[in-house]
Parts: C-alpha cells; structure tokens; sequence
C-alpha cells in the first residue's frame, strides 16, 4: 500500500481516522495525503478576502497537525499535504482516482459508530462515489494491530479478480485471519461463491455460514463482536446486500450500529 488520501476538517472526529492513517502507514511505510477541502458561500465583493481568510486558516491548521504527526512516523512512512476548494465528495472520489491512491480513510462521527455513514454523510457519499477502497473509522475506535479481519458476503460472485487485494495485503501485514461470514436465509440457499475465495487465495481464512432470517446487520455485529474483529470489510456493488443498505429505509440504516472500522471495496 503506497498512497494513502486522508481528508480532515482539523474535527476530534478527523483527528482519530488520521491517527489510524498513521498507524497503517507506519504498518507498510505509505504516504499519507491529508487532504482539506473548502467552500464559499459568499457574494461577489467578498468572495475574494473570505478565500484568502479560509485558506490561510488551513494552511496554519494543516501545519499544526503535520508538525505533530511528524514524530509518530515510522519505517519510511511520509507525510503530504493538500488544500483544495471545491465540493469536498467531488475533490476525494476525484483525486484518489486520478492520483492512483491505494485507500481512503475518513472518520465517522458520534459513539453511534457507522450507523452514521448510511444516515447520511460525507463518509457516505465517498463510499458511495470512489472507485478507490474506503475505509471509515468510528470516532470513539481506538487502533490496536488487526488479528481477526470479518469479511461479510453475499452469494453473488465477483466481477474482479483483485477485488480483494488491500483485505488480503492488509491480512498479510498483520497476520490477521480472515473470517469469510455469510448468511443464509433458507437451507437451499447457495453458499459462498469461489469467485470470493480465489479472491482472497494466499490469506489464511476460514469461512462462517450462518443460518439466521434476522437482519443481517445484527448477526454481523454479533460476529464482530463474538470474534472482536479489528476491522469488517465489504464487497459494494449493484443489488448487493451492502447496496441494499445504503439505498433502504432509515429504520434498517439505524440497525447498522457496528463500532468496528468498515473497509468497503469496490466491485
């Protein structure tokens, strides 16, 4: 994992998903780009000092941050810096494209943990414009080395092969176990596809199959929990259950109260 696009606001939310930042980077020795974006609201005559103002109280809040962060950084880890104006989701999902960026980590906000990125949020609308890996971290997580990596599936297949390199890069580094979770609904129901374990081939899993007709939000939490997972990870694509997530009720977004950093690929 060489690049890593971390956008910040200088929040105590932020703050806690540039800490986790910097112990991934210091895990593979990447860059991390902090990232802050701005927008003005202004009219025409003011448009121009209000510009300056912001981005000048950036640049200060920016420094800070990166004269404090310098000290933690370890095996060849570096840090960058970026100021943008423009629409932040735009910026992030932009940037991390064009720039090649491996993973993008944002925070969540709130002890509701990430029941907030399916309220509504920049988090939410990052996962759901980046063609780039997000991984959302609850403001309230604090980082400890991963040694059990949940990967919850469905029973579609994947389109790409590669779809799961970061898990499987990030399982590696760790020596993490992939716990491959996937629930049925019904006896006749298909289990997990090979397309989904040649995916993670190499890693040392080992998969969980649950018959449960309750919502597969709750069971996950369950498993995080029984297994007190360090990280879950996501698969998202058209119609699958993740899709169906982000897309349904409130009621069913609030089910999904997980405190463990979520890592969404994309397929």
């Amino acid at each position: 994992m060489k690049k890593i696009l971390v956008p910040t606001d200088f929040s105590e939310n932020a703050r806690n998903a540039v800490d986790f930042s910097v112990a991934i980077a210091n895990q593979f020795g990447s860059e991390i780009h902090l990232l802050y974006t701005y927008k003005i609201y202004s009219t025409a005559g003011m448009f121009v000092s209000v510009e300056s103002f912001m981005e000048q109280d950036a640049i200060e809040d920016m420094s800070g941050l990166i004269k404090e962060l310098k000290p933690t950084l370890k095996n060849n880890a570096v840090i960058h810096h970026r100021i943008i104006r423009g629409d932040t989701i735009p910026v992030i999902a932009d940037l991390a494209e064009k720039e090649h960026f491996d993973l993008i980590i944002m925070g969540t906000q709130g002890a509701s943990g990430l029941k907030e990125i399916f309220t509504g949020s920049i988090t939410n609308g990052v996962i759901k414009a980046s063609k780039v890996p997000v991984l959302a971290v609850p403001s309230d997580w604090t980082y400890q080395p991963f040694q059990h990596i949940i990967f919850a599936v469905d029973e579609g297949p994947v389109t790409h092969p590669d779809v799961a390199k970061l898990l499987v890069d990030l399982a590696a580094s760790y020596k993490a176990k992939i716990l491959v979770f996937h629930q049925n609904t019904d006896e006749g129901e298909k289990a997990v596809d090979g397309s989904i374990l040649q995916a993670i081939a190499g890693a040392e899993y080992s998969i969980h199959l649950e018959l449960d007709e309750s919502h597969i939000v709750d069971s996950i939490n369950d498993f995080a929990e029984e297994y007190q997972a360090g990280l879950l990870c996501m698969i998202r694509r058209k119609r699958s259950f993740l899709d169906q997530i982000f897309h349904s009720s409130i009621t069913s977004k609030e089910a999904f109260h997980c405190k463990v950093p979520l890592l969404v690929l994309r397929d």
